[in-house]
């Protein structure tokens, strides 16, 4: 495993999560079921939130594609992912050339797809986008890579991308087959299955062309929002890896030091590092306990002091005084709420 894989946190932007809904919408599917079983609400959706992480993402992934029974499910969601619902589409479609607008999406799109490595590569009649995962992706494997298919041709359409003879796509054997019911969503390029990694090879001459929305005021803004999204989130990776290695934890109510030892950074550093994203230790602890006592309570059978002990709270005492701090009502009478409902 590499730096970058034991370091990166999987998420996905809100954006994105947002298509997926719109598109379940689209089939007359309701997405309110979705977002209770992944335990997420509308203003976690929003552009000014945190990334959403793969283990939520997941349960959105897999009732998503329960409820709509539509296998091909992540190539729509990926497809309705507007070029202007993210900065790295806005810098992407308003770049002066077509090949300026590759590169933007090279550099930047693991901005909504963190979980993979895009690397374009220079030829001198083609030249070949790749995308690799960085990380196992489990059962949403196929989900997201459809969905980065579906993404990154909506983004090429949109730069008004090479002619169907300019354009080679290079399909996984994992994902895609010659009689993939999914083929009907593909674009209408050379389609090449069974390739090491999705690929999106383009005839060098026609990365000259200009985007018909070129501006380059607006392409610099949007490349400016980018990079100031790059560097919060390099803060807000940080983050998240407290958040993961607490939660792994949270039964044993952790101290700092324990938490620091195991990302490999002193107790001070993390406490700085958390003080310069504006947390503390004590409140990420607070709202991962709140979550994880909201989800046992809706999702779960287990009696309060399993709750209680899960946790990390000694007796079922301590911890229904607090949750009555939290929610202003005690966590028996919240499960009740949430069966009636």
């Amino acid at each position: 495993m590499t730096t970058k894989e034991a370091h990166a946190i999987p998420f996905v932007h809100p954006a994105y999560v947002r298509s997926v809904l719109d598109c379940l919408n689209t089939r007359g599917v309701a997405p309110s079921a979705v977002l209770t079983s992944a335990g997420l609400g509308w203003h976690d959706l929003g552009d000014g939130q945190c990334q959403v992480e793969l283990s939520v993402f997941r349960r959105v992934a897999a009732h998503a594609t329960q409820l709509a029974g539509e296998p091909a499910l992540g190539m729509l969601a990926g497809s309705m992912l507007q070029p202007y619902h993210t900065p790295v589409g806005i810098a992407a479609v308003t770049s002066l050339s077509f090949g300026d607008g590759l590169g933007v999406i090279a550099k930047y799109a693991n901005l909504i797809f963190n979980t993979f490595d895009f690397q374009l590569e220079d030829g001198l009649e083609w030249n070949i986008l790749r995308v690799r995962p960085i990380r196992a992706l489990c059962e949403t494997h196929v989900f997201v890579t459809h969905s980065i298919l579906g993404a990154i041709c909506r983004l090429i359409e949109a730069m008004n991308g090479p002619q169907v003879s300019d354009l080679i796509v290079g399909l996984p054997a994992s994902c895609f087959t010659g009689n993939s019911r999914g083929r009907a969503y593909l674009p209408t390029a050379n389609l090449v299955f069974d390739q090491p990694c999705l690929s999106f090879h383009i005839r060098s001459r026609a990365l000259l062309a200009r985007c018909p929305s070129a501006d380059a005021t607006v392409s610099t803004r949007a490349l400016e929002s980018c990079e100031k999204l790059k560097g919060e989130l390099g803060q807000s990776t940080f983050v998240q890896r407290v958040r993961r290695a607490l939660l792994d934890r949270l039964d044993a109510n952790p101290p700092p030091s324990e938490v620091a030892f195991a990302l490999n950074v002193s107790p001070r550093i993390l406490m700085r590092r958390l003080a310069s994203a504006g947390l503390s230790y004590s409140e990420i602890k607070n709202d991962l306990r709140k979550d994880q006592a909201i989800w046992y309570l809706r999702h779960s059978e287990l009696s309060i002091e399993s709750i209680a002990e899960r946790i990390g709270y000694v007796n079922s005492t301590d911890f229904s005084r607090k949750f009555k701090c939290w929610f202003n009502t005690a966590p028996t009478r919240m499960r009740q709420t949430f069966r009636s409902d």
